[in-house]
Parts: C-alpha cells; sequence; structure tokens
C-alpha cells in the first residue's frame, strides 16, 4: 500500500464503501473517485481531508506518511472477519438443534440437547482461542 490510489481503494473496502456512496458524501461523480483510484487523477488537499474524515483516518496515513493506520484498518478487519465467524458457528448450532429436534420428535431430542452444552462450549473454546491468535 504504497500508492495514494491503493490506499484510496483499500481504506474504501475497508469500510464497505462503493465507490458511489463515497462519491455522494464528496459530492462529486462516481467516476472521479475511480480516477483517482486508479491513479489518473489526484484528489485536491480538500478532498483529501474529506476522505481522512470519512475513512476515519489521519491526512498523514492517507498520503503515505504514516504506517501506524494500517494497524488500525487490519484490526477492523480482523474484527469483522472475528465477528463473522462466530455468527456463522452460532447459526449452525441452532441448524442442527433444529434438525435433531425435526428427526427426534419422539422426545430423545432431550437428550441430545444435553450434548448441546458442552458443544456450544467447545465451540467457544475454540473461537476464544482463535481470537487470541488473530489479536498476537
Amino acid at each position: 500500500m504504497n500508492n495514494l490510489n491503493e490506499r484510496l481503494k483499500n481504506l474504501r473496502e475497508a469500510n464497505n464503501l462503493s465507490q458511489e456512496e463515497v462519491a455522494s458524501r464528496l459530492k462529486i461523480s462516481r467516476q472521479s473517485i475511480s480516477k483517482w483510484e486508479l491513479g489518473d487523477s489526484m484528489p485536491d488537499i480538500e478532498k483529501l481531508t474529506e476522505l481522512s474524515k470519512i475513512y476515519g483516518v489521519s491526512l498523514d496515513y492517507l498520503v503515505g506518511n504514516s504506517k501506524s493506520e494500517s494497524i488500525k484498518i487490519n484490526e477492523q478487519i480482523l474484527r469483522k472477519k472475528r465477528n463473522a465467524l462466530q455468527v456463522i458457528l452460532w447459526s449452525a448450532c441452532v441448524a442442527i438443534v433444529m434438525l435433531l429436534i425435526m428427526f427426534f420428535e419422539d422426545g430423545r431430542a432431550g437428550v441430545l440437547l444435553i450434548f448441546a452444552i458442552p458443544v456450544s462450549a467447545w465451540i467457544n473454546y475454540y473461537y476464544q482461542c482463535q481470537k487470541s491468535k488473530l489479536t498476537n
């Protein structure tokens, strides 16, 4: 991420924004954003200042004078991935329990639900281990 155009694109994607959304916030055309990200043109200082506010980074980082913000951005991306992983795991657990209840309507599902507690504890433990690996 050495060039301004690469930083602009990576920051926009890290903030889950489209070129159209950024353009509307800056009150310019989407094509201008595209040209900046392709390196065909450069934003003026006023637009750079507004972009730094939109993306939550310093102007120094945006123009390439500081690398400390990249750590912050990476942490945000990791946090989003961890949250998505947790939602997927818990959704899978709920789906499995619901399937078990449907297949074992004669009361045996209660016995199977007893196993849901240690399984969910194990999944939570695994998730916490993965979380600590990602943050270290």
